[in-house]
């Protein structure tokens, strides 16, 4: 049986890959991934979030950031 990730869980898992990005080498040079993490938050899991204490949390990790 596999669990529903709640909102606080699923903007845990975000906030933290936008606070500590991936990183990937583009034309030789490493660079983290931050503004695709920062995106998808903002396009595609805000809107999803019901969560009201999620999403405040999510939008002020989002703004530190943006």
């Amino acid at each position: 049986m596999t669990k529903e990730m709640s909102d606080m869980e699923i903007a845990l898992f975000w906030a933290g890959h936008i606070e500590n990005p991936c990183t990937t080498i583009v034309n030789g040079r490493e660079e983290n991934i931050r503004e695709f993490y920062l995106r998808e938050a903002k396009e595609t899991v805000m809107p999803r979030l019901s969560e009201e204490y999620a999403k405040k949390f999510l939008q002020s990790v989002i703004d530190r950031y943006a």
